[in-house]
């Protein structure tokens, strides 16, 4: 999973993949909360916590100043925080993200705590911008996010912030299905549901080289 997250970010942004001494220095992102969002089906939500996670990840990971250490670790919308701390401390990350989306029939609130990796010590409440109010604007809610993240001391990054359009929910749901599916090893499914989200939204950077990744 984490391998497969860093590949995302790198095919996306055009970055080299993290080194093992660039991950001693990283940022976990541990996955997105999506338990008490409400206007979707408990499984779109499970998908969209799965795409919006890998987004997050590779807007992060868009500072050369960082090298993102993805993992999942979210059961029924909730992040098992002992569980991430576990795998951010073996990748060596210093800092874990768990992010939160709250959507009330399509009103959003997206934020991320900034935890110590090691102590699992609050670092910051990191909330999202208040303009980006909408379900459908999730996808350039996330990069603003992302911006807000970088710029926290304990992060220590200066980030240039790469503009990103709408992507419509439909496709980000067909690309956190596509996600789980390839994690379960069925890449056929996988590669469905990744050009599902493709014909969604043909500028999907991630979900178009998600696509290629499977063989689609």
């Amino acid at each position: 999973m984490r391998n497969r997250l860093q590949t995302i970010a790198a095919l996306a942004l055009g970055l080299s993949l993290p080194s093992t001494r660039l991950a001693a220095q990283g940022v976990s992102v541990a996955g997105f909360e999506t338990d008490g969002s409400v206007g979707l089906t408990r499984d779109e939500y499970d998908a969209l916590g799965r795409a919006l996670s890998a987004l997050l990840s590779a807007e992060v990971g868009g500072s050369a100043a960082l090298a993102v250490d993805p993992v999942s670790t979210v059961r029924a919308g909730r992040v098992d925080v002992g569980a991430a701390r576990a795998a951010a401390a073996k990748a060596g990350a210093k800092v874990l993200v768990v992010g939160t989306l709250l959507d009330q029939y399509g009103d959003i609130h997206v934020e991320a705590r900034v935890l110590n990796a090691t102590t699992g010590e609050p670092i910051a409440v990191v909330r999202g911008n208040p303009a980006l109010v909408k379900r459908e604007q999730l996808a350039e809610a996330i990069a603003d996010l992302a911006d807000r993240i970088a710029r926290q001391p304990a992060v220590g990054a200066t980030r240039t912030s790469i503009p990103r359009g709408s992507v419509p929910v439909a496709a980000l749901v067909q690309f956190g299905r596509g996600l789980r599916f390839e994690d379960a090893g069925n890449r056929a499914k996988a590669a469905e549901a990744y050009r599902a989200a493709v014909k969604a939204a043909p500028g999907f950077t991630e979900a178009t080289a998600a696509l290629g990744r499977v063989g689609g």
